[in-house]
């Protein structure tokens, strides 16, 4: 199977380099980043990685247009036969490769678990698959459809993205592996620039 990882970023100079560096190089087909405005060194540190990292593709928003119109970028953009988000600010753990060992085409969404700095784990299974949207899963391109982020001032984008997939009810498989670690709460993060209307 073909893996697309697609990230949007946005002044992401700090951690940009963890999160690229957890992509297991192996399983990618391609790496879709957005950079969306970044003022800081997050393109130059992008180009630099692309120098030694053939998979990297890097689209460029001259200015910041917002984190659901980078996610719908990097889904447009991408042409494996599923694809992985991982936000700029946050890592894959090394479960991830146990993960991607079990995308075989049969099913529309492999899940996974993430853990949260404070040490608190988000489990996914089926009793939750709308009410915890988040990067938990590996989606079959072609399932997609029109499917998008939104742009909402009271949820992320994400909620309607996950609502509109599991309206399509996808075959899914639950990994039950801790594979994704969330960095929130940080600063300016991704999900705290959702909550203070930012992005």
């Amino acid at each position: 199977m073909k893996i697309s990882f697609l990230s949007p970023t946005f002044n992401s100079e700090e951690w940009i380099l963890t999160m690229l560096d957890s992509i297991p190089k192996e399983y990618a087909y391609e790496i879709i980043v957005v950079d969306d405005g970044s003022t800081d060194k997050t393109l130059a540190i992008l180009q630099d990685y692309q120098k030694n990292c053939a998979a990297l593709k890097i689209i460029v928003h001259p200015t910041n247009l917002g984190a659901s119109v980078a996610y719908n970028r990097c889904i447009a953009e991408a042409t494996g036969d599923y694809i992985a988000i991982i936000d700029s600010d946050d890592h894959y753990l090394p479960a991830i490769r146990n993960v991607l060992a079990q995308v075989d085409g049969e099913f529309d969404i492999y899940y996974y678990n993430m853990i949260i700095k404070n040490g608190y784990a988000f489990i996914k299974d089926e009793s939750n698959r709308y009410s915890l949207p988040g990067q938990f899963k590996i989606i079959r391109r072609s399932f997609i459809g029109d499917a998008k982020f939104t742009i909402r001032k009271d949820i992320a984008g994400d909620w309607d993205f996950n609502c509109a997939l599991m309206d399509k009810n996808p075959t899914s498989k639950y990994t039950h592996e801790y594979a994704y670690w969330y960095n929130y709460p940080r600063e300016n993060s991704e999900c705290d620039l959702h909550e203070r209307g930012l992005k």
